[in-house]
């Protein structure tokens, strides 16, 4: 019989602190460095922050870079149909896209910049409706009902500072 070269105690400790779960000296993240697992969370939660901001921060140059552009074709501020949208609507209160186009002045085609613009940077926010009982059948539609729109939006606080910059 081969002889030890660690003790049995050694060994034994070995084993209880691999069935520790609290303790996670034994993971490797890379060769050579052992972390604990709050360090190890630490750092992913660091990196998805760090990852986030520059995301948010490419998101805002390109969007420089594409008002610089087109500046000449640019109209003024208030004159688009999203920032006419975003003057009509009040902080804190729900909208359906309906709505938004209807108080903006807009008809039923324009309705599709609440995705293509509000949505996308982020001035609003979108949330289900939970009075959406689903699709009226056109029965229903003659009688009067009104359909309840299946998602609502409503101002961020980006779409509170955009609102207040330009149209105060």
């Amino acid at each position: 019989m081969p002889s030890f070269t660690n003790s049995p105690t050694a060994i034994w400790e070995t084993v209880r602190r691999l069935l520790d779960e609290n303790d996670r000296s034994w993971r490797f993240t890379r060769k050579g460095d052992k972390r604990p697992g709050y360090d190890i969370e630490a750092s992913v939660s660091a990196k998805r922050r760090i990852r986030a901001d520059k995301q948010e921060a490419a998101t805002e140059r390109s969007l420089a870079r594409a008002r610089e552009r087109s500046n000449r074709y640019r109209p003024l501020p208030g004159q688009s149909i999203a920032d006419r949208m975003l003057r009509a609507m009040q902080p804190g209160a729900w909208y359906g896209m309906g709505d938004i186009a209807r108080m903006a002045g807009v008809d039923r085609s324009a309705r599709t910049k609440v995705h293509q613009v509000l949505l996308r940077r982020r001035w609003i926010e979108k949330a289900g409706n939970p009075a959406y009982r689903g699709r009226l059948d056109p029965w229903q539609i003659m009688r009067g009902m009104e359909p309840e729109p299946q998602h609502l939006y409503r101002l961020t606080e980006a779409g509170l500072k955009v609102k207040a910059a330009h149209f105060v």
